[in-house]
């Protein structure tokens, strides 16, 4: 899984005209909090005057503290529910029979074959949460915020992940997770999360198609932050639908590369491949990373490739596939690891809080979904010197826009291979 991006529970901007409606009518419902425990698009009131926490005393020393803590518990506790009706939402196609129209709630049932009553619930949610606004005469529209979930491939694909049953059972185990160290989702469905997506169809097809948007988000952030020049042959290992490959074989025309996959995921990437305009530069195989890694017809390659894929294992299993990488490698040659790196404990000081957040539930989601975990720089160089790699020593490079975030270079631990590693890193740098 790569990182979920989280916006802090700011609002974003309706800026449609009708939004109003919508803005006034929140409120109508309130959730078993109370009144205030939670408003649309995840802003909290302190509630009615008098209320518990609502800070009516004003003068009061830390009255206003008060009310804001107590007012952060409505997303804490229903920001489950927020997912869930935006996941709704989306999966049930909302936004594409509203797209550049507005429609009565009858004619979008029969649009996407729901029961009337029941949308009309849904509908009243979605708006209280800013997505829809209705007209006059009872018309439900887009609104921008809408609008994203229609025109922004990685939030579409993202909802359709997250509102996936599948999922939603496995953060269900989290409690088992953490009594007991393993998988929350093993805990839910009896098997691991990579083992599901070789017999799911759906579930395989919504998993590749998010994680694909999410590294098509970070591509230009890696392919602009790290020099690849000097790497003729390249192994994405674990690619995907080969988003970040084609991008790299278009910004390095003198690149080959190889796509390592699973059946399912390897089957979206010849219209990635060819879109780009790299499909001859390319070749696609299956195989097992933990076996072995392949480098088709093209040689030991000049570096493998693992974005988002270390954090998805727990140790052992991250040797493995390290030591397959290095397997692979040409003498001199590099495995490169763009990473979310974890801040050593107190080290986290300084950055943005949203950055924060989304570092901490990135680690949690691997605990969900996976056996792996987020892990910090000292961490990892245990993972490469156990492979027989070696990390240059001092901090490896950022990557910059993508908060905690490096490219972790290893090579091999020999003393030529160290010396290597870290004089290219410096002349990176």
């Amino acid at each position: 899984m790569s990182e979920p991006t989280h916006d802090g529970g700011g609002e974003r901007t309706r800026g449609r005209e009708g939004t109003r409606a919508a803005e006034e009518g929140r409120g109508a419902a309130e959730p078993l909090g109370g009144p205030g425990a939670l408003r649309g698009g995840g802003r909290q009131d302190a509630g009615p005057p008098g209320a518990p926490g609502a800070g009516s005393g004003a003068g009061a020393p830390g009255a206003g503290e008060a009310a804001a803590v107590r007012a952060a518990t409505g997303t804490l506790l229903y920001g489950f529910a927020l997912s869930r009706v935006t996941g709704a939402f989306v999966r049930l196609g909302i936004p594409d029979a509203l797209a550049g129209t507005a429609l009565p709630a009858d004619r979008l049932a029969h649009a996407t074959g729901t029961h009337e009553p029941s949308l009309r619930r849904l509908l009243r949610a979605a708006s209280a949460l800013g997505l829809l606004t209705v007209r006059p005469g009872g018309h439900y529209e887009l609104t921008l915020l809408g609008e994203l979930f229609r025109d922004d491939p990685r939030l579409r694909r993202l909802a359709e992940l997250y509102g996936e049953p599948a999922v939603w059972r496995a953060y269900g185990a989290l409690e088992d997770a953490v009594r007991d160290g393993g998988s929350a989702f093993r805990h839910a469905h009896g098997t691991g999360l990579f083992t599901a997506l070789e017999t799911d169809g759906p579930l395989a097809a919504r998993f590749t198609g998010a994680m694909g948007t999410v590294t098509a988000a970070q591509t230009e952030q890696v392919v602009s932050g790290f020099d690849f020049g000097g790497i003729g042959h390249l192994v994405d290992v674990g690619g995907g639908d080969g988003t970040l490959l084609a991008a790299l074989l278009r910004a390095y025309p003198r690149l080959r590369g190889t796509l390592l996959e699973r059946p399912a995921a390897l089957a979206a990437a010849p219209p990635v491949l060819r879109a780009a305009g790299v499909a001859d530069r390319c070749a696609l195989l299956e195989g097992d990373f933990f076996a072995a890694v392949p480098v088709g017809g093209g040689g030991p390659a000049d570096a493998c490739l693992l974005k988002n894929i270390l954090h998805n294992f727990g140790d052992d299993d991250c040797v493995r596939v390290l030591r397959a990488c290095r397997a692979a490698l040409r003498p001199g040659g590099r495995v490169l690891v763009p990473a979310l790196v974890l801040p050593e404990a107190g080290g986290g000081a300084g950055t943005q809080p949203d950055a924060e957040t989304a570092v901490a539930l990135s680690d949690v989601e691997m605990m969900v979904l996976t056996a792996g975990r987020e892990r910090t720089l000292a961490e990892y160089r245990a993972l490469f010197a156990r492979a027989g790699l070696a990390l240059p020593p001092g901090a490896p490079p950022a990557l910059p826009g993508l908060p905690h975030h490096s490219m972790l270079e290893g090579t091999d631990g020999t003393e030529h291979g160290t010396r290597e590693a870290r004089d290219g890193a410096a002349v990176r740098r």
